[in-house]
């Protein structure tokens, strides 16, 4: 189980930061915000600003250590600061920075949220969402549709799961074994559970035929 004792000392700082940059972004003092947002991150996480656009999600990870109980948070953290940054970039209409940060920080809340399927504080969830809605219409990396799905299906949305299925196979075919297994797993969920998923069981049993028929 994650600390959460130590988890809190974190947002505690991480909330405080949040407010601080709020006020500054309302001013639009947007060099001042990237400032202070890597301030923050360097005394909450103790890496260098620099350090993480020259690594992959999982090597961010393991920079925290072995112990999940810590590098999990500080992952959270590191996502979320990410958030922030890729928001400012994005009022200074620096998309391509903006849209390249958003990927970085939505790989991290997706995979902290999964390592223990439950979120690490009560805005995870709300904050992942936010940059799912950031990215939407972008082009994303297979490894980042993968996460999604992964994602869409833990937290029991299945039509947008199905939607992330769909666009993995375009790039990487063999999904399809994936997606069929994904069809099996969702035909043992009841009725009232795949009308929520807003994938009732009529077009769970289309999806299923359609990828048979590609595989």
């Amino acid at each position: 189980m994650i600390e959460r004792d130590y988890i809190m000392r974190m947002i505690n700082m991480l909330v405080a930061m949040l407010v601080r940059l709020l006020a500054i972004k309302n001013k639009k003092e947007y060099p001042q915000a990237l400032l202070e947002i890597q301030t923050t991150g360097k005394a909450l996480l103790g890496i260098d600003r620099k350090l993480v656009d020259q690594f992959s999600v999982p090597q961010l990870m393991q920079l925290f250590g072995s112990d999940l109980s810590v590098a999990v948070p500080k992952s959270y953290v590191l996502g979320v600061l990410l958030k922030e940054e890729a928001e400012v970039w994005e009022l200074m209409s620096e998309e391509a920075r903006s849209v390249e940060l958003y990927i970085t920080s939505l790989n991290l809340l997706i995979e902290t949220y999964l390592l223990f399927s439950e979120p690490v504080e009560p805005r995870h969830l709300a904050f992942t969402d936010d940059v799912l809605k950031k990215l939407h219409g972008q082009t994303l990396p297979v490894d980042l549709l993968e996460r999604i799905f992964r994602y869409e299906e833990a937290m029991g949305r299945f039509g947008q799961a199905e939607n992330a299925v769909y666009a993995i196979i375009e790039s990487e075919p063999a999904f399809i074994k994936e997606g069929l297994l994904f069809y099996e797993r969702l035909l043992q969920c009841s009725d009232e559970q795949l009308a929520v998923g807003n994938l009732p069981r009529d077009e769970v049993l289309e999806g299923m035929r359609s990828l048979k028929t590609r595989s």
